[in-house]
């Protein structure tokens, strides 16, 4: 059986996940990209580095920061990962917080290569220029982009430009048809305002733990464009000097991502097994893969 665990950022999914994993001995293949990324570690919520390294983990802290990667490449990754453990073990847990990422893995989503850009692309227009010239075909695309990610701002028009049809819309092919027949859905959908305190309270602990040190050294080193340092807690650090003003961007950019989580989730995904409390997740969940193994 494959388990994939839905829920917003901070509604507590990893520690459900560990509990059961641990107790069960199941692989648990990750589906949230930040996470993949190394060296993006006080921002990213990433399990232990313990459990990372325990044999059961896949799919974490195993990307270079400045590497290029898209939902394409995981796709390939995540899929050979799953048919491999699928094989080898009875259950395997999903879990993360990209629902398109999870989509692109479970359902037969196909993706078409483009010829490589021309060297000297669209050099003459500036991030805020190509930010809203994707914007005006694909405003979807680029609210996930963001303004100061170059690259996938120009690769997002050469798309649109190659094939007469935006990122969005080319990658909804084949959303609908599920390759692997033993899935089942555990979401957690908590009470608003106590995510809300859950996510506000794990930001203030992330400063604590040293996230301003990491997120500094890793600009000055890698610079605004970095792939993986257009994740929420890192991002933010381009836009503001304060450390109290960065922290509470963190916090609103946290809870309205939460809500586009959610929004995702419930619209893309059927027959979800919805809870109200990370306890009630995690009853119904060991239930399942009990019943499952008798």
């Amino acid at each position: 059986m494959i388990y994939a665990i839905l829920g917003s950022t901070g509604s507590g999914k990893s520690d459900i996940v560990e509990t059961v994993s641990k107790r069960y001995n199941i692989p648990v293949i990750n589906f949230d990209v930040f996470q993949m990324y190394k060296e993006i570690d006080k921002g990213t919520a990433k399990p232990e580095k313990e459990l990372i390294n325990s044999g059961r983990y896949y799919l974490y802290d195993c990307i270079d920061l400045n590497e290029a990667y898209d939902v394409a490449s995981y796709q390939k990754e995540a899929r050979k990962t799953l048919d491999f453990l699928l094989k080898e073990h009875k259950d395997v847990i999903l879990v993360g917080g990209n629902g398109l990422y999870l989509k692109a893995l479970l359902y037969n989503y196909t993706f078409n290569e483009e010829d490589p850009m021309p060297k000297d692309y669209l050099s003459d227009l500036s991030n805020e220029e190509l930010y809203k010239k994707v914007e005006s075909f694909d405003a979807e695309d680029a609210k996930k982009i963001g303004v100061n990610n170059r690259k996938r701002l120009l690769r997002a028009i050469y798309i649109y430009e190659t094939h007469k049809v935006n990122k969005t819309e080319l990658n909804q092919n084949g959303k609908d048809e599920l390759l692997y027949k033993d899935v089942k859905y555990i979401g957690i959908d908590i009470d608003r305002e106590k995510l809300y305190e859950r996510i506000n309270l794990r930001v203030d602990i992330m400063f604590e733990s040293g996230l301003v040190k990491e997120a500094r050294e890793l600009i000055n080193k890698y610079g605004k464009t970095t792939r993986g340092l257009q994740a929420i807690g890192y991002k933010e650090f381009f836009e503001l000097e304060s450390e109290e003003e960065i922290k509470e961007l963190i916090k609103k950019h946290s809870r309205n991502y939460a809500k586009r989580q959610m929004t995702f989730f419930r619209h893309q995904f059927e027959n979800v097994n919805w809870f109200k409390s990370k306890e009630e997740t995690l009853n119904f969940f060991e239930e399942e893969v009990k019943n499952e193994r008798n």
